[in-house]
């Protein structure tokens, strides 16, 4: 039996409120060693260390502000699927297979951030619904392989932001901007067979190119 040692989180940063994906190697974790997980905000989400029966991870919570204190063993590591919650109910962290991970991320289920209202996240979007099916296009794109770098290294990472989604290419740094406020905005990406990002430089999926859009980080 192949064991995979290598699984991905998931958690909203608790102080600019991204939704963050990292990579975890249990290979690559010796000893008491101490890794830190960052937002691009410089804040630290989560710090993993590992014991002789499994791993602890602290993670500072986006929902109530605190932070807590998990242990997972070994066999909670290998499962695909671990979702925690903070003790006021709201899910806060995702641990396991890739692929679910993806779906977290680009799917219509995003869940992570929300309360039972699912207030959160729909309150950090200007258009929710548009975002929602732009997610899944791009979540279909993905699966099938058809986003993609012309730097020929392509490792793509998603940001969301209330106005759009980014997606940068973590060889390269280029950045491809996929605007998701109105009907005209999905109605283009829908168009679209394949996403290419260019090489060092920063282009846009905009309904109307000449558009002067007012972009904050």
């Amino acid at each position: 039996m192949i064991l995979n040692g290598c699984k991905t989180l998931i958690v909203r940063c608790h102080f600019c409120g991204r939704l963050k994906k990292y990579e975890l190697n249990l290979f690559h974790i010796r000893g008491k060693e101490r890794i830190e997980y960052r937002c691009e905000c410089g804040e630290i989400n989560i710090i993993v260390t590992r014991n002789n029966k499994g791993i602890d991870a602290s993670i500072n919570c986006f929902n109530c502000g605190n932070r807590h204190y998990y242990h997972f063993d070994l066999h909670t590591i290998l499962k695909d699927d671990n979702i925690l919650y903070c003790p006021y109910g709201a899910e806060i962290f995702f641990l396991g297979n890739s692929e679910i991970a993806e779906k977290i991320l680009l799917g219509k289920s995003i869940e992570i951030g929300n309360n039972d209202e699912e207030k959160i996240t729909k309150d950090c979007f200007n258009n929710f619904k548009v975002l929602a099916k732009i997610l899944d296009i791009l979540y279909n794109l993905n699966k099938d392989k058809k986003i993609n770098c012309n730097c020929g290294r392509s490792r793509i990472n998603i940001e969301l932001f209330s106005d759009r989604i980014e997606l940068e290419c973590l060889n390269c740094k280029s950045v491809k901007l996929i605007f998701a406020e109105t009907e005209e905005d999905l109605s283009v990406l829908s168009k679209k067979d394949k996403i290419i990002l260019e090489e060092r430089n920063i282009s846009c999926i905009d309904s109307i190119k000449d558009k002067n859009r007012n972009i904050k980080k």
